[in-house]
């Protein structure tokens, strides 16, 4: 049977480095992160009390960050955006990948 904790940690270490949340460009909790990695790996594979080992072996911290949400809001006649800001715990990944967002403007 594969060794999927070895495994994963060699995934880990080739796809992200650890970071914090003023530059990381993955935030993710225990949860999110282990629903990424059972897209590729067999889900159930590992537990979050396996990956938390892995990661803290590697060098990953918890942090605590603020995460933005966005919604439409009709009021009186107009239409009003809402940020919505709450508190996360979870993990702070640097990939190499652009995850940049990018803005496109609604074309009338």
């Amino acid at each position: 049977m594969l060794d999927y904790i070895d495994t994963i940690r060699e995934f880990l270490i080739e796809n992200f480095h650890p970071s914090n949340p003023e530059i990381a460009n993955v935030k993710l909790t225990t949860d999110q992160l282990l629903g990424f990695l059972f897209q590729t790996f067999p889900d159930g594979c590992i537990s979050d009390y396996d990956l938390n080992d892995i990661l803290i072996s590697l060098g990953y911290k918890r942090f605590t960050y603020v995460v933005e949400s966005y919604s439409e809001v009709e009021k009186d006649d107009s239409t009003i955006y809402e940020v919505r800001k709450s508190l996360q715990v979870g993990w702070c990944l640097k990939s190499e990948f652009d995850l940049h967002t990018e803005e496109v403007e609604k074309k009338a």
